[in-house]
């Protein structure tokens, strides 16, 4: 399991709001920082995933099929994080 996988995990989020989260990221940015407030995801575990992602953005694409992102989330997750360099393409 990777670590991304694992922090996802230790909050007890259900899937479907972490898809919610993922769309919400997508369309309105700023709307997606208030789901993560009502989500309760604290800022040190928000760095915690965001330096995962940084240092291995595959990570986040593995924890996204796990949980069930939609093929189109996943391909624009993709294509922004392409821009970070070395990411995998399929």
């Amino acid at each position: 399991m990777n670590d991304l996988i694992k922090l996802i995990q230790d909050l007890n989020i259900p899937p479907e709001k972490f898809q919610e989260l993922a769309t919400a990221m997508q369309q309105n940015p700023f709307a997606a920082m208030g789901m993560i407030q009502q989500l309760g995801i604290s800022t040190d575990v928000l760095q915690k995933i965001m330096a995962t992602v940084m240092t291995n953005p595959a990570a986040l694409l593995d924890a996204a099929k796990q949980f069930g992102v939609g093929d189109e989330t996943l391909a624009q997750v993709q294509s922004h994080l392409g821009k970070l360099g070395d990411f995998p393409k399929e």
